[in-house]
């Protein structure tokens, strides 16, 4: 069993992506990490991204999973993929990281710890916006320093999800699983809805750093350009499909469901 693994989920989302160069630097971050902890990497990537970038993902050295075009407007949307890869491998902890965004150099090794050290089963860490250029654009925006029963009604922090590193199998026993195929617009809520079950801290000695640029499509999914109503029914998995399956997920039962579970977050406060 490896100590953490982690999927970075590419395909084509708007006609630019993946931008080679933000990928690059993912990757870099990733190689440039100070550990003592094992951990992998694979690639969850749609197999129509341009040479170019098969390319450089054959020369990482990571492992690469392929996947039909247009993932990211199918049923499950990019999430199923990742929770797949994440099914594959043997280890304690897992996480994401999407192909733009970067990680500071010290996550591993101290998000890590920090959980162990706190006998956690999910962490989340800063959150600073950086630009196409690197530059560092923000202060700290993850607001959120723990979780509990009045946490569940209110805003997650921002890029909960993207800077999350969870114990494995304590997450996909959350009952997370029972929603994917129809979570392709909301999976990030759930996520962090189904976090609850677990015992999780904010750990402030770890940086996530998330990107915003002209291609990115992460805060747009129901946008109907022409490119995505092209791959929409390449997908064969319409706009009105995909609201028609948010609507079949009980986000009210969910949360009294994770109520009755009974995490004392206060120990963990």
């Amino acid at each position: 069993m490896i100590d953490l693994h982690i999927v970075i989920p590419l395909g084509v989302s708007t006609e630019n992506t993946p931008v080679l160069s933000f990928l690059k630097e993912s990757v870099n971050s990733l190689k440039r990490q100070n550990t003592n902890f094992s951990y992998s990497v694979t690639f969850a990537c749609d197999n129509n991204v341009r040479q170019e970038v098969k390319d450089f993902l054959k020369s990482t050295s990571y492992n690469i999973s392929w996947y039909e075009p247009f993932s990211f407007v199918r049923k499950g949307s990019i999430w199923k993929k990742i929770i797949t890869e994440w099914q594959k491998v043997d280890s304690k902890y897992i996480a994401f990281l999407h192909y733009d965004d970067v990680w500071d150099e010290n996550k591993i090794q101290n998000q890590i710890t920090f959980m162990k050290e706190k006998n956690l089963d999910l962490s989340w860490s800063k959150v600073y916006i950086i630009d196409s250029n690197n530059k560092i654009v923000s202060g700290d925006v993850a607001h959120r320093n723990v979780l509990n029963e009045n946490s569940l009604d209110e805003s997650q922090s921002y890029a909960f999800s993207h800077s999350s590193i969870l114990d494995k199998q304590k997450f996909l026993n959350s009952d997370i699983l029972d929603y994917i195929d129809e979570s392709a617009a909301i999976y990030e809520h759930l996520h962090y809805l189904f976090s609850h079950k677990l015992r999780g801290l904010k750990d402030n000695s770890s940086i996530f750093f998330h990107r915003t640029h002209d291609n990115s499509i992460s805060n747009s999914y129901s946008s109907e350009t022409d490119f995505i109503q092209m791959t929409r029914k390449i997908a064969n998995y319409s706009l009105q499909e995909v609201m028609d399956d948010v609507n079949k997920v009980p986000i009210e039962k969910i949360k009294e469901n994770i109520k009755s579970f009974g995490v004392i977050y206060e120990n963990y406060s």
